[in-house]
């Protein structure tokens, strides 16, 4: 069944292209509720194969139409006829992070408020367990609200939050979730790689041990 290929994420969640941000929020709980194991329903019109392949379109969907750049991007290469095949979650991103990047360089270092702290910056470059708090430190640190850091890296505060309390009910699945980190992180000047590690493990294992 290869639905990536006849519906595009708008499609996916049922609703409007034109539809506000809100509702992209409504309408993804609404299809992971239906979607989801926990609905015995969902068995008597799919497999349960065509139904992981539909929550993971669901997630997909949500993860694109969820970031204001990611549906802006997706928007447009819609209105050029792009196959919706070819856009996904990892190729829109991909193309992004020029911007991202660019976006970044020019908001970070500017606020006439931010004091370097030589002791905070070589306790951040030493910090190997990197959770929800380090970055929350780091944020406050460099005197970024979670609205300035939305704006800057395109991420809904809403999620940004949802990052720092690494509370899974409030954020899409892992591989999203890495995504976002990476994005504030990139804002941030920090080390990706080792940074995104140490979250992921973390959150991974927070989630197994609820």
């Amino acid at each position: 069944m290869e639905l990536s290929a006849r519906y595009n994420y708008y499609d996916i969640l049922e609703i409007n292209a034109h539809c506000p941000q809100h509702e992209v929020t409504t309408a993804y709980e609404r299809a992971k509720q239906t979607y989801s194991g926990e609905n015995p329903a969902i068995y008597t019109m799919f497999k349960e194969e065509e139904a992981r392949e539909l929550l993971k379109l669901v997630e997909e969907a949500y993860s694109v139409l969820g970031n204001k750049t990611l549906r802006a991007l997706y928007d447009e290469k819609i209105g050029q006829k792009r196959p919706v095949a070819d856009l996904t979650f990892e190729s829109l991103q991909t193309e992004s992070k020029t911007v991202l990047t660019s976006s970044a360089k020019k908001s970070s270092p500017a606020r006439a408020d931010f004091v370097v702290d030589e002791a905070l910056e070589n306790e951040f470059k030493k910090t190997t367990q990197w959770d929800g708090e380090m970055l929350k430190k780091v944020r406050e640190y460099r005197k970024l609200s979670h609205e300035a850091l939305s704006e800057i890296t395109k991420i809904s505060s809403y999620y940004l939050h949802a990052l720092e309390e690494m509370d899974p009910k409030n954020l899409p699945a892992s591989v999203y979730v890495r995504g976002y980190v990476s994005q504030v992180v990139k804002v941030f000047g920090l080390d990706e790689k080792k940074v995104c590690d140490s979250y992921m493990k973390l959150f991974k294992s927070s989630i197994e041990n609820k």
